[in-house]
């Protein structure tokens, strides 16, 4: 089916437009950045973005630190004798994870006090790396991640809550970096592309004071035993400059201008998606069913509630199967959601590709495609109906995408 290929061709145009390499690659043809520096990479883009700066001829890097996810490092990278390359746990930390805390903080402290620091920061870093406050355990680090991640709480809340029992998030990683000049490249996954929020802002300076009461009481109970640090004063942050080098609008754009050559007529939605699955499924059915033909295209970060032991899937491949089953017998409407990092949830799949025909496909192979829902089990109903997007690690991670060809 043409709709089909023609999305999943739209959506990789959308990520190719801000990879990590590409991204840090045009910023600094643009920008040039001349000099010695140390350094640091942490995100699920770190590898990509530091091979673009070990390749340019005007930056001398005398030595540096990758943190990046698990199967996401470039072994080129291991060609690089003055790079030390680490892998980490996301969503959900790990004892790895503070120990990359710890060799992020080590790494800081032993450069020299006229070192000048080159920071390539993107989404996953809060994860990827930790330093936590005397009196939380990596065991309560854990138990409140999961609890935010299934419960369906916005990057905005969730990143509060880290920031509450972190030493290097909230901009206190300005402490250690003492004032030395650092050049921050960063890729935005996060609404409204604010620093603060980013990998939970490790060096941006951030007064946010957290509310404890929009929080389960599990929750909350667990940080009022935290006596939390406050980010260090502006003056902390006066030689830390910051550059957003991508974000989801180029991604958006990058769709829009394929899918022109596609000659589709192009409908790019300026609503940010975020909230539960099943609601936004509501929402996209309604506009589905009344908006003009074309190509529409969205972008954002929606959530999903978890049962107690959930299936395959993500919020993507949840939302995928939603709208199979809401546009079920439709033969004009195409829907892809998928991440721009190529991992949606705890998976190694991007997301998830249907049409009118999904559903029969699925009665046809004995297929409850209401007890995958049940079960956040969409991952596997996917699969069996070859309704999957997998990308593998992209090399960048900017939110999602949301495609839908009507014809």
């Amino acid at each position: 089916m043409r709709e089909k290929e023609d999305l999943k061709k739209i959506f990789m145009a959308g990520v190719d437009r801000v990879l990590g390499f590409n991204a840090v690659h045009n910023f600094l043809e643009n920008n040039i950045i001349v000099g010695e520096f140390n350094l640091i990479s942490l995100g699920k883009a770190g590898s990509s973005m530091a091979q673009a700066v070990l390749e340019n001829k005007n930056i001398d890097i005398k030595s540096g630190l990758i943190i990046t996810k698990r199967k996401h490092l470039d072994s080129q990278l291991s060609n690089f004798k003055n790079i030390e390359s680490l892998e980490s746990d996301h969503p959900t930390p790990s004892e790895q994870s503070i120990i990359c805390g710890k060799k992020l903080i080590k790494f800081i402290e032993d450069s020299d006090k006229d070192t000048k620091f080159l920071f390539l920061l993107s989404g996953g870093g809060s994860s990827l790396a930790e330093n936590l406050v005397d009196g939380f355990s990596l065991n309560d680090l854990v138990e409140i991640t999961d609890a935010l991640l299934s419960r369906g709480y916005n990057i905005n809340e969730i990143n509060g809550v880290r920031k509450y029992f972190s030493k290097i998030k909230g901009g206190k990683l300005a402490n250690y970096i003492n004032k030395r000049k650092t050049i921050v490249l960063t890729i935005s996954d996060v609404p409204h592309d604010d620093p603060k929020v980013i990998a939970s802002g490790p060096l941006s300076y951030d007064d946010f004071e957290i509310d404890l009461n929009k929080y389960d009481d599990d929750i909350s109970e667990k940080l009022k035993k935290v006596n939390p640090l406050s980010c260090p004063n502006k003056d902390n942050f006066l030689n830390i400059q910051t550059n957003i080098i991508a974000k989801l609008d180029d991604a958006k754009l990058a769709c829009s201008d394929l899918g022109k050559k596609l000659s589709y007529d192009i409908h790019i939605n300026q609503k940010f998606i975020e909230g539960d699955v099943n609601e936004l499924s509501n929402y996209f059915h309604s506009y589905l069913l009344n908006c003009p033909k074309g190509l529409h295209i969205w972008g954002g970060e929606s959530s999903v509630q978890l049962p107690a032991n959930p299936g395959r899937g993500g919020r993507n491949q949840q939302l995928a199967l939603l709208m199979a089953e809401k546009i079920q017998n439709l033969d004009n409407v195409t829907f892809l959601s998928a991440g721009t990092d190529g991992t949606d949830g705890p998976t190694n799949d991007a997301g998830g590709i249907v049409d009118g025909k999904t559903i029969n496909l699925g009665e046809k192979l004995d297929l409850n495609y209401q007890k995958y829902l049940s079960e956040a089990d969409s991952g596997n109903y996917l699969d069996k109906v070859d309704a999957l997007i997998t990308t593998g690690p992209t090399g960048t991670n900017v939110m999602d995408l949301i495609l839908a060809i009507k014809i």
